[in-house]
């Protein structure tokens, strides 16, 4: 594929360095996946040029991670457009054969030693076409998954919006800590960083050669009726998330567990909005103390209380300033050390991408049916419930590497996850 990005080298980012982390340490894959089911069908080569457009604005699409001693680095490479897109006919023409061909792609791993870094799979029905979108957790996150996706999408449909979009250069935490006051960074520096209380886990026994996926949704009549329980109670639907699934597992261990909560740091820049496609996120610790409540509003109030506390407080990235500054006087394999070891690693996440924005994507005159965004596949014992919204659907998903009692386990966990969570309304 031709390219005038041949000499681009791009330095690493804290979030480069915590996801190589946690891919070495099997953690997860860190991939994050789109899959787009359509009501038509997409025009192949447009599509291809599409890509091309986009890797000019994104180069790190198609670059490939160096580390050294003292640095690491992406470096351009040229890849063939067929190691982006990857085109399969159904030939069954039925859902079930579609699904199976989209879970192929889902669970294929990005090489990540090699590049490139995502993946285009597109499944050719009769009369419509379907995709799978994978995309590695090192170069951004998924709110800006969204943001990528949204940019692709404009592509496709103007492709005379070319110009409207610069190249994505600078993708490092300092953007936000760049305009704060000496001050302001020394009040975060000395901030108290919050550690996990006891790490408390489920039962599974986890098979790294049997990723599997797991999801449930929510009716737009529900997700209606949780916005406006969240109001009359004066708290966000990620609270409800949290109190629902903190409830399930204390039924699940009799024991109440910590949760990490990903925040996105965007809120802290101006206008949210980043100068380009990039990694953001932090995390909270949700510990609601002894006592889990009766009902579920009881847990509810704790929750709130818990997150409402911290989220808007900026001291949550303390450990990225840290790195930031560290990376600029330590050799990298000195930063990677010191990440490694003290990087906390929680049983239960959850992370809530939010609303992907039906407006935003479209193919032209083919529109989607169903867009589900979902994680990273995970090693046993932890997991993250990944949620998003499109079209007032909500969808939870979790992805483990698991055998089959432990996949039983999990739709137990969702199946009491909606229980709860709907019991409200």
């Amino acid at each position: 594929m031709e390219s005038n990005n041949k000499q681009k080298i791009f330095k690493y980012e804290a979030s480069d360095v915590q996801q190589n982390i946690h891919l070495e340490n099997k953690n997860s894959n860190i991939a994050i996946r789109y899959i787009i089911k359509l009501n038509g069908k997409l025009d192949i080569d447009h599509f291809k040029q599409t890509v091309q457009l986009t890797i000019k604005k994104f180069p790190l699409l198609s670059c490939k991670f160096y580390e050294y001693f003292f640095s690491a680095e992406w470096k351009f490479q040229e890849y063939p457009i067929e190691d982006f897109v990857v085109v399969e006919e159904n030939k069954n023409n039925n859902e079930e054969t579609e699904n199976e061909l989209l879970m192929k792609y889902y669970h294929k791993d990005l090489d990540h030693e090699n590049g490139p870094q995502v993946r285009f799979a597109i499944i050719q029905s009769s009369d419509h076409d379907s995709l799978c979108i994978t995309i590695t957790h090192m170069i951004c996150d998924g709110t800006d998954f969204k943001k990528f996706l949204y940019m692709f999408c404009d592509l496709y449909t103007n492709s005379e919006h070319f110009n409207d979009y610069s190249e994505v250069k600078d993708r490092s935490y300092m953007e936000l800590f760049k305009n704060l006051s000496f001050k302001e960074k020394w009040d975060i520096l000395t901030s108290t960083m919050i550690t996990p209380a006891e790490n408390i886990h489920l039962d599974l026994k986890g098979d790294p050669n049997r990723p599997f996926f797991e999801k449930r949704s929510l009716t737009q009549e529900d997700y209606f009726k949780l916005k406006e329980y969240s109001k009359a109670k004066g708290v966000t639907l990620n609270d409800l998330f949290f109190t629902a699934m903190m409830r399930t597992l204390y039924n699940i261990l009799n024991k109440i567990v910590s949760i990490h909560c990903d925040i996105n740091l965007r809120r802290f820049l101006k206008d949210n909005k980043p100068e380009n496609i990039t990694n953001m996120i932090s995390a909270l610790d949700c510990s609601i103390g002894d006592e889990i409540g009766d009902t579920f509003e009881e847990t509810l109030n704790k929750v709130s209380q818990c997150l409402g506390k911290q989220k808007d407080d900026i001291s949550c990235s303390k450990g990225f300033l840290l790195i930031e500054i560290a990376k600029r006087i330590l050799p990298y394999r000195v930063v990677k050390l010191i990440l490694k070891t003290f990087m906390p690693y929680c049983s239960f996440d959850i992370s809530n991408v939010g609303i992907i924005d039906k407006s935003k994507v479209l193919f032209k005159n083919v529109q989607p049916t169903s867009v589900i965004l979902s994680g990273s596949t995970h090693n046993v014992p932890a997991f993250c419930l990944l949620t998003s919204t499109f079209d007032n659907i909500i969808t939870f998903c979790i992805n483990l590497y698991g055998t089959p009692e432990d996949q039983k386990l999990i739709n137990n966990v969702l199946d009491n996850f909606i229980k709860e969570l709907t019991s409200i309304i």
